[in-house]
């Protein structure tokens, strides 16, 4: 009789562990259309995280490049004012790039470089990191710091 009571014990600690082996299975992974659709915010969750920070690595690459100009638009200031515009556009403020595109804001800096095309091309030559006369080396430098 003793064998007996011992071998329903075992029985009965084994039925218990298989009941409580499939109670953990489902609740550990439960309804498969849940998980999945769990899995699947997860995942776009990271996808978008993962898309912000490229578009914010673009953006920040872009504004830690400097402003260059071409060594032939250098010699000419009125072909240089584009690219100096555009090299100067992500680094302006929102608010003030639709002034900079403005047809009168184009129009004042024209007329501005061709009535002083000495001063266009001193400034020119900062962002094109070349010095046209040695007294205004200091100038230049401390210009160069400022950008």
């Amino acid at each position: 009789m003793e064998l007996l009571v011992s071998e329903l014990y075992i029985m009965v600690a084994a039925i218990c562990g298989g009941l409580t082996v499939i109670i953990y299975t489902r609740g550990r992974y439960g309804n498969s259309e849940i998980n999945t659709k769990l899995k699947n915010r997860y995942n776009e969750y990271i996808a978008e995280l993962e898309y912000e920070n490229k578009k914010l690595k673009g953006k920040v690459n872009q504004a830690k490049q400097p402003v260059r100009v071409s060594a032939e638009a250098a010699e000419d200031p009125l072909s240089a004012i584009s690219e100096v515009v555009e090299g100067l556009m992500p680094h302006l403020p929102p608010s003030i790039r639709p002034l900079v595109k403005s047809k009168k804001a184009v129009d004042f800096i024209t007329n501005y470089v061709q009535q002083n095309p000495e001063a266009v091309k001193d400034l020119i030559s900062k962002f094109t990191k070349q010095q046209p006369n040695p007294g205004s080396k200091d100038n230049s430098t401390a210009m160069e710091q400022t950008l």
